[in-house]
């Protein structure tokens, strides 16, 4: 992760530091998901952040980013959400391409358009990879389900994925309806 919590300001004018700041500042919302897009005013490339680990309570938060291309700027974090409570669903997870990954996980986030989850160990899991996920909902029947995503953003054990497939056929689309995670 190559932004730092909380931003502080270098010693300046105070007119120098509001007019340079304001130019350069970026509101970005955090999703429900716990994740964050961030753009590069220079050079337009964007970054998905994921902010599980940070427990961002703050409706505002400032962050200092670095781009991969070297600009630096501040980004002002929204969490316009209201806090929502964990899913703490338990399954696995495995790699569909070359670089085999694989272990055990817990859901923490779940809407009809992607996941956040913990994997049990840190693993070199990079967004772009596939996975395949298999998963037991909380539901009467206990539910199996096994789904494919496509990792977004990763932060130490914390990954956030998109669905491959947006409808929902299997039992997790009822599960989805039932507890308004559709979005």
């Amino acid at each position: 992760m190559k932004f730092k919590q909380p931003f502080k300001q270098p010693h300046q004018s105070r007119f120098q530091q509001e007019s340079k700041e304001y130019r350069m500042e970026q509101k970005v919302s955090i999703d429900n998901l716990d994740t964050a897009r961030l753009v590069c005013p220079e050079c337009n490339r964007t970054e998905t952040l994921q902010l599980s680990e940070y427990k961002l309570t703050k409706r505002h938060t400032r962050v200092k980013y670095k781009c991969n291309c070297g600009h630096t700027y501040i980004a002002i974090l929204e969490n316009k959400s209201n806090p929502q409570q964990d899913t703490m669903l338990a399954g696995t997870f495995l790699s569909t391409e070359d670089s085999k990954c694989s272990g055990k996980m817990i859901i923490k986030r779940l809407n009809s358009k992607g996941i956040t989850l913990k994997t049990n160990v840190d693993q070199k899991i990079l967004p772009g990879l596939d996975l395949v996920l298999e998963f037991v909902l909380d539901d009467g029947k206990q539910s199996i389900v096994k789904k494919q995503v496509r990792v977004l953003a990763r932060n130490g054990r914390y990954l956030t994925a998109e669905f491959t497939e947006e409808e929902h056929c299997d039992n997790l689309g009822p599960y989805l309806f039932f507890n308004k995670l559709y979005i």
